[in-house]
């Protein structure tokens, strides 16, 4: 869920970028279309990530605390991102069935509730299931415009596919720190052609109102928040109730978002301001996290449409951060049954040492807990490999907690989760929707995503 060079472990695809047409991550030879562009990407291409040294240096004392609503929309930064993961459930029946479940991500026995009363990450009798990333990334180099790239993605458990798009936009009249408004403007953004995207895709673009001009992507709305549109992709939202819509090829999703508990403010290792890591002479990164938010709204699928239910987990980071090496990056998310989330980062530098690793356990009700290195294991079970790009990948993890009563098992719901954006970010990585189960008793624990990057190597 979330690409970056170091910053806390996970996606950097944005300071990655370095270069770039965007500014931020426009692949070789890529190129745009009117205001933005869609491409369906291929092949394989090293990441560019960042080593970041361990430090036990604090952030500098002149850098505020995270302070939300305002933290919520863009900074002049040279890298940011708003990113989205989560499980949907629809009703079963109603899209056709393309294959069948994977082997390892058959049904458990207690992965249904029979009575309704479970928590919202198990499936419930006559539901079908689906993964989703949607993640909008900002980049800003000295004095050109902020360039943007997004990624959307859908995972069809229940019939072992996975598809994803993307797309990429210079914000030639957007300022760096897009001021709130307190009018919306009007409708004046350039749509694309009939031939430019899939007709089952077409719908989207009446679902995702947009209120700027063109050349601006982000507007900052009265009070705070965030409101992000680009070729009928759109994030909408502030303190915790979230509007996304995006279409895909031949998909498409409208849905609604309200957090159920406090954001969960990231250190890094060692720990510092809440919200706030410290890379030392690489840079800094500010990250906090909705954890759990429950979603509701629609899913298209071809020619057909049907209400949704499920669960979300929503990330937002930026910071200015250093490009120094090629290295990667693992990230996990999970929903646990007893209520409890859990996020952990292990960043890699170019030899794969670790350089940096740390996580957070954020609780219903109640602050969010830091973890460090020595409080958890990860012990990869499986691997897979990319028909596509030849790269190989973890493909199942045992993570003990220990000290939380955590031991689980993550298996991939889908094995074939990659996404090679080479017409957007340029980065190949694996990207999707996992299981938990209970290692000890083989009970369902949970669902997740896993975020992988580094594996490509040139």
């Amino acid at each position: 869920m979330r690409l970056m060079p170091s910053l806390r472990g996970r996606r950097s695809l944005l300071a990655a970028l370095g270069g770039g047409s965007l500014g931020i991550a426009c692949g070789a030879g890529s190129s745009l279309s009117g205001s933005w562009q869609s491409a369906v990407s291929g092949g394989p291409r090293a990441i560019p990530t960042i080593a970041v040294p361990r430090s036990a240096d604090p952030p500098p004392a002149k850098l505020p605390p995270v302070r939300l609503p305002r933290d919520e929309g863009p900074h002049d930064v040279l890298a940011e991102w708003w990113y989205y993961t989560g499980h949907l459930y629809a009703p079963e029946g109603a899209f056709p069935t393309s294959g069948v479940r994977e082997p390892q991500a058959a049904i458990l026995a207690d992965e249904v509730t029979r009575d309704g009363a479970s928590s919202d990450d198990h499936l419930r009798p006559g539901e079908r299931e689906y993964g989703f990333e949607l993640v909008f990334f900002r980049g800003i180099r000295g004095d050109r415009p902020p360039g943007y790239a997004a990624h959307f993605a859908l995972t069809d458990v229940d019939g072992g596919t996975f598809a994803y798009d993307e797309r990429v936009e210079i914000a030639l009249a957007e300022s760096a720190s897009p001021a709130t408004r307190a009018e919306p403007l009007p409708d004046m953004d350039p749509r694309p052609s009939p031939g430019a995207i899939t007709r089952a895709a077409m719908p989207a673009l009446a679902f995702a109102p947009t209120d700027r001009p063109g050349g601006v992507v982000s507007l900052g709305p009265t009070g705070g928040g965030f409101d992000l549109s680009m070729g009928g992709w759109r994030l909408r939202g502030a303190e915790g109730r979230d509007r996304l819509w995006a279409a895909g090829p031949g998909y498409r999703m409208d849905v609604s978002l309200v957090a159920d508990r406090a954001p969960a403010l990231h250190d890094g290792d060692p720990p510092g301001t809440p919200g706030l890591i410290s890379f030392g002479p690489a840079g800094y990164s500010y990250y906090y996290s909705r954890t759990r938010m429950a979603v509701s709204g629609t899913l298209g699928i071809g020619d057909r449409e049907a209400r949704v239910r499920g669960t979300a987990w929503m990330d937002h980071q930026w910071g200015d951060f250093l490009v120094l090496g090629g290295g990667g990056w693992d990230w996990f998310s999970a929903h646990l049954v007893d209520g409890r989330d859990l996020t952990i980062s292990i960043v890699r530098d170019e030899r794969g040492k670790v350089v940096l690793s740390y996580g957070t356990i954020a609780p219903q009700n109640g602050d969010s807990t830091h973890l460090d290195p020595a409080s958890f294991t990860i012990t990869p079970t499986d691997r897979w490999t990319s028909p596509h790009t030849g790269i190989t990948y973890p493909s199942g993890w045992r993570i003990s907690l220990p000290g939380h009563g955590i031991i689980a098992d993550w298996t991939p719901l889908v094995r074939d989760q990659e996404l090679r954006t080479t017409n957007s970010t340029g980065v190949t990585y694996w990207e999707g929707a996992v299981r938990l189960r209970d290692s000890t008793t083989g009970a369902f624990a949970g669902r997740g995503y896993v975020e992988l990057t580094g594996y490509a190597k040139s």
